[in-house]
């Protein structure tokens, strides 16, 4: 690199804070700087001094003398943020000699130090007392370093980061995952922005066999990790928080599903050997007290038990959640509830439910109770089913055989 290219801006180098702050009282240093030990000191000190003006007392008993000139630290804490972020990103946008991972390096290398091992879960602590563009950054920040070694084409060059950084946030587990499950129930004062963040960071977490493992490894750490996302997050008045809570659910549940983040198949063997581990024996806390009573029956919302039945239906079709899918269907319960969303208003929810109603005329060892429903209701079953979706026959010849064969099942009975 010359001289002059070393002097040439950065892509979108604007966004760290020069035009919203204006290149004065410090922050034109801030905006070039490139030292990244320098950066997460002066983030350490102006979160500091942000949470100290926070909880002094207000201005109108504050001393003229006490007005300062300068900037508020909170918006040397958005500046120095938004230049780490974009000194991380900027990392990947550059040429060869740029693409290793040096910025990624030094920066998990001074978060994971003794000296300021805690500055993460202070931040994530403490989102709702940071202006808005400061949260976006922790959170984009945070994600980064946990996912840096999945996709990319220079992706290896960053494997051992985000290695790294993975193992801080197992090392510190309660300490983050504490403050990024309470986060999602910080909507008060408009900032329902934190639940969406805490959202993406918790979902980022468990795309690693190792973080899935310390949240599904005791029933203790469900109870703590997910038993509110059931329980209280996903009913939560606002609508994008719930919704990205249900996709948080959806992780949960069907961990080991998806090869597209991680291709390999020792570690999607892994996921799911972990997930059909927690599923089966939390079974009963999980299904029949929460899933089906708070997230299939009227008192859910459309958005809800729709995502609800898709989770289900991948939960029970996913080989190595055997003995989960057993136990589901071979309740007289759970066919009820399932049949009754059979008949649901929404076409989207009846084509869902019947992904999981299959499941269970498919089973060919149901329970006395099971057979004896299905057989009460053959006729009516069998004259409702050959005119469900009949249109999507035509387009889907797999939904079009799958649903003669259940009806041939049912006959059958």
């Amino acid at each position: 690199m010359t001289a002059n290219d070393s002097n040439a801006p950065k892509p979108f180098e604007w966004l760290s804070g020069g035009l919203f702050f204006g290149k004065k009282d410090g922050i034109e240093s801030v905006d070039s700087c490139k030292d990244v030990e320098s950066l997460l000191n002066g983030i350490n000190e102006n979160l500091t001094a942000t949470l100290t003006e926070t909880n002094r007392p207000s201005a109108a008993e504050s001393s003229e003398t006490e007005q300062k000139k300068d900037p508020p630290p909170a918006t040397f804490l958005a500046s120095r943020l938004s230049r780490l972020r974009i000194l991380l990103y900027d990392e990947r946008s550059q040429t060869s000699s740029w693409s290793t991972a040096s910025v990624a390096s030094a920066t998990t290398q001074g978060l994971t130090a003794e000296k300021l091992k805690h500055l993460v879960p202070k931040l994530i602590e403490n989102l709702q007392n940071l202006p808005f563009e400061s949260r976006k950054h922790v959170a984009a920040i945070f994600n980064y370093l946990l996912v840096c070694g999945f996709e990319g084409a220079d992706r290896a060059n960053f494997l051992s980061v985000m290695a790294d950084f993975r193992d801080y946030v197992g090392t510190n587990f309660d300490a983050i995952l504490t403050p990024i499950v309470q986060g999602h129930e910080v909507i008060a004062g408009g900032a329902s922005d934190i639940g969406l963040h805490c959202g993406s960071m918790y979902r980022s977490c468990f795309k690693h066999v190792d973080l899935y493992r310390q949240l599904v490894s005791s029933t203790t750490n469900v109870e703590k990790y997910i038993f509110p996302f059931l329980d209280t997050f996903v009913h939560l008045p606002n609508f994008d928080i719930s919704s990205d809570a249900m996709e948080s659910l959806r992780l949960v549940f069907t961990a080991g599903s998806d090869n597209q983040i991680h291709p390999d198949e020792a570690t999607q063997r892994d996921l799911a050997e972990l997930n059909a581990t927690f599923l089966t024996r939390d079974y009963e806390a999980l299904f029949e007290e929460r899933f089906n009573p708070k997230l299939m029956s009227d008192g859910a919302n459309y958005m809800t038990r729709r995502t609800a039945l898709q989770i289900l239906s991948t939960v029970l079709l996913t080989r190595s959640n055997y003995a989960v899918m057993i136990k589901y269907v071979n309740s007289r319960q759970n066919l009820i509830l399932v049949m009754k969303l059979l008949r649901d208003k929404s076409p989207h929810i009846t084509l869902d439910a019947f992904h999981v109603f299959k499941v269970f005329v498919a089973n060919p060892s149901k329970i006395p109770e099971v057979e004896k429903i299905l057989k009460d209701n053959s006729q009516k079953l069998c004259a409702y089913l050959e005119t469900l979706h009949k249109a999507k026959e035509e387009a889907d010849t797999q939904f079009r055989d799958e649903k003669a064969l259940i009806v041939a099942t049912i006959r059958g009975l």
